[in-house]
């Protein structure tokens, strides 16, 4: 008699076997391995290969992702979260795309009721915040424009206004920040120097726990004012949860400044601080990541891509290093000759 063979599925492979494969793998299809199930995923958890560090961050190295259709090529990126894209196409209609695994989760269109008609036309100018978990897909979009704050999530099929009418009026955001620990969404108004905190851990419409005061540029004297050409102020979320207020100056000479407060536990008022540690700032993705975790990510430094229309010049593309106070600007192979109109850092070994 023959010996029976014991056919074994290839999600139920052995941890083991499956680490000696990832090492094998190129970094994008590292990431598609850790998509194919949870227990591929489950075996990727603490792996951190030594030779596939992000290439478009290696001297002299370029990634060329897939043709990912003439639609994406015609869409504005609004906000990224780990291997996502939260992107809006000519129609206003937005989508969640994975490019290196070509998952695509389609989002709800506006309707009448939430969004009229007439307020169309501003969509162009808006902004956006993405969650997503990846391993469940579970996820929270925030879509924000001039009279309107709107979100949707996984399994409402539709999109919902928070609780405040802004008809006549206008919601201010210039960013805003979802700590999913916390359940909670941070929205920054500049024009009002304010912070609003939104609580989404019920399942009804969100709820506004907080606001907090987001004072204006501070931390800069001397040179400043005579070289100052332009500033801005972004908030970021630590990985501890830790709100950080982030004054942007670029002068005369095109010096760019940096200052980063945190808000004093004794005081409440806010405090400056030298150092990120051991961590980095996504400062367009407003959030801070230990830098040991995500291979080529320096520490104490901040990754910018430029603010409002500086997005488009890819000479502020760069990442600041506190310490030194130096810029190290990205390799010009990484630049298309296509001219980029809303460019973003892009984590795709971001963990949730």
């Amino acid at each position: 008699m023959g010996v029976s063979k014991m056919k074994l599925s290839w999600s139920e492979l052995c941890p083991d076997l499956l680490r000696c494969v990832y090492e094998r793998l190129s970094f994008t299809d590292l990431i598609r391995a850790k998509s194919v199930c949870s227990s591929w995923h489950s075996a990727s958890r603490g792996f951190l290969p030594k030779r596939n560090q992000n290439p478009w961050l290696d001297k002299d190295k370029v990634y060329k992702t897939r043709d990912l259709g003439v639609d994406f090529a015609r869409s504005r990126c609004l906000a990224t979260y780990g291997s996502w894209l939260l992107m809006m196409d000519n129609l206003w209609n937005l989508n969640v795309l994975n490019p290196l695994t070509g998952e695509r989760i389609d989002l709800p269109a506006l309707t009448e009721p939430v969004v009229p008609e007439r307020f169309r036309p501003m969509l162009k100018s808006s902004l956006a915040c993405l969650w997503i978990d990846k391993k469940t897909k579970d996820y929270l979009v925030v879509w924000t424009m001039e009279h309107f704050l709107v979100f949707t999530k996984r399994g409402i099929n539709t999109w919902r206004r928070f609780s405040s009418n802004y008809v006549g009026g206008t919601t201010g955001y210039v960013q805003m920040v979802y700590d999913h620990k916390a359940q909670k969404l941070y929205a920054h108004r500049l024009c009002y120097g304010d912070i609003k905190i939104w609580c989404f851990c019920g399942d009804d419409e969100p709820q506004e726990v907080f606001e907090a005061e987001s004072a204006c540029l501070t931390g800069f004297t001397g040179l400043f004012t005579a070289e100052y050409v332009n500033g801005w102020i972004n908030i970021a979320l630590t990985v501890s949860g830790q709100v950080l207020k982030v004054s942007t100056v670029v002068q005369r000479s095109k010096r760019w400044l940096f200052r980063i407060h945190k808000i004093s536990h004794v005081t409440k008022k806010w405090k400056e601080i030298e150092s990120l540690g051991e961590e980095a700032l996504i400062l367009d993705m407003g959030i801070t990541v230990v830098a040991k975790d995500i291979p080529g990510i320096k520490r104490n430094s901040i990754y910018f891509s430029g603010v409002g229309d500086g997005r488009a010049d890819p000479d502020n593309f760069f990442v600041f290093d506190l310490a030194t106070q130096n810029i190290q600007r990205l390799p010009q192979c990484v630049f298309s000759p296509i001219h980029f109109s809303d460019a973003r850092w892009f984590f795709p070994g971001l963990r949730n």
